[in-house]
């Protein structure tokens, strides 16, 4: 699963326009848009995580040892 960071976030709306899915809402946070993936609707596809200018969108800590042993076995 894919989030979004929020405190990186700067709400350019990037990842956003580019999801296939509409897995992602812009949300209101501090005064400022901010992004948020909603996790029924991800399919990740890592468009989102590709596209990212500041890197904001990443993977869920639990999510993230699962793909990196995936990596390593391909």
């Amino acid at each position: 699963m894919l989030v979004i960071d929020k405190t990186e976030c700067i709400g350019c709306g990037t990842c956003f326009h580019l999801c296939p899915f509409d897995a992602i809402k812009e949300k209101h946070y501090g005064g400022k848009e901010i992004y948020e993936v909603i996790e029924e609707s991800c399919m990740e596809c890592l468009l989102c995580l590709k596209a990212c200018p500041l890197r904001a969108v990443n993977w869920k800590e639990e999510d993230f040892e699962r793909w990196d042993s995936v990596d390593k076995v391909c």
